[in-house]
């Protein structure tokens, strides 16, 4: 089996989250200005390295939808297309509130935060499930190289699973705003080779020889 190579993008930043409005589900969301820009300088980054992308699968949530049309302008990937799998957590009547309520919530009803599941909502548990189901499928499909844009918690959370960290980690493994992440994956183990990399600190961890 060829070694796979998946790259876990985090779409830019929102002006949601210049608000600290947690969006989830609730809030489709616009990319702000420093969104486009860091979504722009992964795109230029990857395609520097004469990357060859054979599919691209996105959150259905707009702010990811317009990260990745940003992303494979440069790009050019042969497939394009939305994966429920990689949407934002449904996070009940908590979505588009500001994000510590749902800390505070967590605490009324005695749960650790990751196991907080409002009515109809999900818990980040939910969301690792999902994300890891999306994460096996890829490693077992023939596409070479794959690009997932997605979201901090989902990131964070498949990230959890990756390296074998509790969720008391949790928020050691968000990216910020188009945060890159690039995993070597073949039938036998998967090599984080860069993990939450900054859009501005890409070109010196990626070179024409490193990316395939």
């Amino acid at each position: 089996m060829r070694t796979k190579h998946i790259y876990l993008i985090k779409h830019g930043e929102t002006d949601e989250n210049l608000r600290g409005i947690h969006q989830g589900r609730a809030v489709g969301g616009r990319l702000s200005e420093r969104g486009r820009n860091d979504i722009r300088a992964v795109g230029n980054g990857l395609a520097a390295t004469g990357i060859t992308v054979d599919q691209v699968l996105v959150s259905p949530m707009s702010r990811c939808r317009e990260s990745a049309a940003l992303l494979t302008a440069v790009l050019r990937p042969a497939d394009v297309h939305v994966d429920e799998r990689l949407a934002a957590k449904n996070s009940g009547h908590l979505g588009g509130r500001p994000r510590e309520l749902a800390a505070a919530e967590a605490a009324r009803h005695g749960v650790p935060i990751h196991q907080l599941r409002t009515p109809g909502g999900e818990s980040s548990e939910d969301v690792q499930a999902r994300y890891v189901h999306l994460w096996n499928e890829v490693c077992a499909a023939p596409h070479r190289t794959t690009v997932l844009v997605g979201h901090g918690g989902g990131i964070a959370c498949l990230l959890l699973w990756l390296t074998g960290n509790g969720f008391e980690r949790y928020l050691q493994h968000v990216p910020g705003s188009a945060g890159v992440t690039w995993v070597e994956a073949d039938d036998t183990a998967s090599n984080i080779r860069l993990m939450n990399v900054p859009p501005a600190n890409l070109p010196g961890f990626l070179g024409p020889r490193t990316a395939r």
